[in-house]
């Protein structure tokens, strides 16, 4: 280690940034699955009534 001197850092941003919004485009995808599920029981809930 060399005191006075600028730390590189070794990630990448730019993948960075393309993995985390890769992993938030599936989740809203998988939330929208879930509430659509969730609409779909609720419908054969209320027909079987």
């Amino acid at each position: 280690m060399a005191s006075s001197t600028l730390e590189q850092s070794n990630v990448d941003m730019g993948s960075q940034f393309v993995q985390m919004i890769t992993a938030q485009r599936g989740f809203q995808a998988n939330t929208k699955v879930i509430t659509t599920a969730d609409s779909m029981l609720g419908e054969v809930i209320a027909m079987k009534r």
